[in-house]
C-alpha cells in the first residue's frame, strides 16, 4: 500500500471514531436529562417588579433661557411655551399695545416685558409658528395674517396665582365689553433700512424695526409689532376690576394652540368678522344718509 493510501485510510479512521465519540456523548447527555418542558410565555412583558407592562419614560421638560431671561420650555424637541417677566404698566391713555419692551410705549400698554424683541420672534420661530404679514401702516384696517397663538398673564395674588387670558383685561371701548378670544396673529415684525442719525442717509444695513420700537403685541394694528391682534382691531381700556395695582409683577405666557383650541378660535373670529362686517355696512350707510341730507 503506498503512502497516499495509507493517508486516506488515517483520514477515514479519525473520522469514523471522532463521529462515534459523539454519538456516545450525545446519547449519554440525553438519558440523564429531564424530558423537555413547553415554553411557557407570561400574558404581559414583566419588568423589575413583576408582571407589569413596563411604563414608558416621559421626557423631562427643557429650557432655555435667552440674553434677557426669556425661557423657551420645550420637551421632546416641541416647543410647549414661551415665559417673559414684566409688570403691569400704568397707562395714562386708552391702549393701543398690550405689550410693549422696556422703553417702549408704556403709557398705551397694559404690560411692560423684560425682553428682547427679537428673542421673542426668535422663540416664535423655534415653537414651529409660521410668521404671517403685519399692517403696512399704523392702524391699517386690513387683518394681520399668521399663526394663532394663546396669550396668558399671571401674577401673585394672596399667596395663589391668578392667570387670565390677556383678552379678558381689555374692555372694548366701543361696546363696553371684554374682548372677544381671539387670540393673536404671528404677524411678525418688519426689517427696515437703517439711516444714518447725523446724515439721515441710508447705511446700507437692516434693522428689526420691533427692537427700535420696542412693540410687542398691539390690539391696534401695527407693522413695528410681533403679533397683531387677527380683527379689525380697536382702542382698548384696562379691565381695571380684574387687574392688580400698576408695577405688580407678572408673568406673560405665549403658546401654540392645541387642535382643539385652534378650532375654537377660527369660529370665534368668523363670527367677530361678521360682525365687523355688518357694522362696517351701517356705517358707510349711515355716512351715505348724511351726504344726502
Amino acid at each position: 500500500m503506498n503512502r497516499r493510501a495509507v493517508f486516506f485510510v488515517y483520514l477515514y479512521m479519525k473520522y469514523l471514531i471522532t463521529t462515534v465519540f459523539l454519538v456516545l456523548v450525545l446519547w449519554g447527555l440525553t438519558l440523564g436529562s429531564e424530558p423537555a418542558k413547553p415554553v411557557e410565555f407570561p400574558d404581559k412583558p414583566a419588568n423589575a417588579k413583576g408582571n407589569k407592562t413596563p411604563t414608558p419614560e416621559i421626557p423631562e421638560p427643557q429650557v432655555i433661557t435667552m440674553s434677557q431671561g426669556e425661557k423657551v420650555y420645550y420637551k421632546a424637541g416641541v416647543v410647549e411655551k414661551i415665559e417673559i417677566e414684566g409688570a403691569i404698566a400704568n397707562p395714562t391713555m386708552p391702549l393701543e399695545f398690550v405689550a410693549c419692551a422696556d422703553g417702549g410705549k408704556a403709557y398705551e400698554s397694559l404690560v411692560v416685558l423684560k425682553c428682547k424683541p427679537w428673542n421673542v420672534q426668535l422663540a416664535l420661530i423655534l415653537a414651529g409658528l409660521k410668521e404671517g404679514g403685519g399692517p403696512k401702516s399704523f392702524g391699517d384696517t386690513a387683518k394681520p395674517t399668521g399663526d394663532l397663538v394663546l396669550v396668558y398673564i399671571s401674577w401673585e395674588k394672596d399667596n395663589k396665582t391668578v392667570s387670565y387670558r390677556v383678552e379678558e383685561l381689555l374692555i372694548d371701548s366701543g361696546t363696553k365689553k371684554p374682548l372677544d378670544l381671539v387670540g393673536w396673529s404671528f404677524s411678525g415684525s418688519m426689517f427696515v433700512d437703517e439711516t444714518d442719525y447725523d446724515t439721515g442717509k441710508p447705511t446700507g444695513k437692516k434693522i428689526y424695526l420691533a427692537d427700535i420700537e420696542k412693540n410687542i403685541i398691539a390690539s391696534w394694528h401695527d407693522p413695528a409689532a410681533i403679533l397683531n391682534i387677527p380683527t379689525q382691531g380697536n382702542l382698548y381700556l384696562p379691565y381695571k376690576e380684574l387687574l392688580p395695582p400698576a408695577g405688580t409683577k407678572i408673568i406673560m405666557t405665549i403658546r401654540p394652540p392645541n387642535p382643539k383650541e385652534l378650532e375654537e378660535l377660527k369660529k370665534v373670529n368668523a363670527v367677530v368678522a361678521e360682525r365687523e362686517k355688518k357694522l362696517k355696512e351701517e356705517r358707510e350707510k349711515q355716512e351715505k344718509e348724511d351726504k344726502t341730507k
